[in-house]
């Protein structure tokens, strides 16, 4: 046997690393990779806008003689129309995104690649790493600044409720879709936001078929089922809105695992 046979044979093999285990490896190192100051800055400013826009709504002067279903309406319409729409799809988007795409560009990626272990535990630590950021940054306002834009009349607390699950998860169904969106394209960023505009923006507007591929048509049932308010669209029940939205979630993470195998890094 040659000199360099022997010493191969000599080497251990190196073992697997466990799912487990390989999901909090890659966990504490892609927290890491997208918890940034501008990032917390930028996205926690954008929260405080919603809570501090919600408390004036609710105060509003021209509220005086409002009924308490008109506020809860309102409050319910303010929680989806700033909160759902916007908040939880962009902040979902900024952290998911980068959360392997990063990653993958600074060289980050590479070290947990040649690591012997399956493609599953990193991408579902990619997504647990994003929405460990994003829950709070999303849940918080949305729920905080519907509630106050219903001025706490009678019935408030549903209202806070309906858009704490929706916003929540909503948050991790979107954060699940955009950690396969970060590995399908280099500049994930800009295709998440022409998704968010040109279809979760507009699909629920374009009729009952478009609304069923929508994410956001499931979360603002949730909403509109745990609020008790008729926000004006085909609303589904809390059980199928919920199973969707896990559905998706599961689904793109099977899907992200897939690409990740076959994804060339260097």
């Amino acid at each position: 046997m040659s000199d360099a046979a022997t010493a191969a044979a000599s080497v251990p093999a190196r073992r697997r690393v466990g799912a487990a285990r390989a999901t909090a490896l890659c966990y504490r190192v892609l927290i890491r990779q997208i918890v940034s100051a501008g990032r917390i800055a930028a996205l926690g400013a954008l929260g405080a806008i919603m809570i501090i826009v919600g408390w004036v709504v609710g105060n509003s002067s021209n509220r005086g003689n409002s009924s308490s279903a008109g506020m809860i309406f309102d409050g319910a319409s303010y929680a989806d129309g700033f909160g759902l729409i916007v908040i939880v799809p962009i902040v979902s988007l900024v952290f998911a995104a980068a959360s392997l795409g990063d990653a993958r560009d600074d060289g980050t990626l590479v070290y947990l690649w040649l690591r012997p272990m399956g493609r599953a535990p990193l991408v579902a630590a990619a997504a647990l790493a994003s929405a460990t950021v994003s829950l709070p940054l999303c849940v918080v306002p949305t729920m905080l600044g519907g509630w106050l834009a219903t001025d706490f009349a009678a019935g408030s607390g549903r209202v806070a409720a309906g858009a704490l699950a929706a916003a929540a998860l909503g948050t991790v169904a979107y954060s699940c879709l955009f950690v396969l969106l970060g590995l399908l394209f280099r500049k994930a960023v800009l295709w998440g936001i022409a998704y968010i505009l040109l279809w979760e923006g507009l699909a629920v507007g374009l009729g009952d078929f478009a609304e069923r591929l929508s994410l956001r048509g499931y979360a603002r049932s949730l909403l509109s089922q745990i609020a008790d308010v008729d926000l004006g669209f085909t609303s589904y029940g809390v059980v199928t809105a919920v199973i969707v939205l896990v559905a998706v979630a599961a689904a793109s993470l099977a899907l992200a695992t897939v690409r990740l195998s076959r994804l060339n890094v260097d």
